[in-house]
């Protein structure tokens, strides 16, 4: 069973792994603005995406996400993300 992320605990993890600011993370904040969301950044959110998810994010899943916005929503397609606790 996977772990429930708040949006806060996502954008944490988003953060820790393109090396942001949480609050420059905002959902329209394209992948090609990040710089930190290089190869390596990418497989730290596979990474991450695993640990504290359970979700085995492929290749291919990974570069269809083009920005925060489709990270989360990912994330509450694959019921990992929660509003509230």
């Amino acid at each position: 069973m996977s772990a429930k992320l708040t949006l806060e605990d996502a954008l944490e993890m988003l953060a820790d792994c393109f090396g942001e600011t949480e609050s420059a993370l905002v959902p329209d904040r394209a992948r090609d603005d990040i710089p930190g969301w290089d190869s390596m950044g990418a497989l730290m959110l596979m990474a991450e995406l695993d640990d504290r998810c359970s979700l085995q994010l492929s290749a291919e899943q990974s570069r269809s996400l083009r920005s925060v916005g489709d990270v989360l929503d990912y994330l509450r397609n694959e019921q990992c993300l929660v509003e509230r606790r």
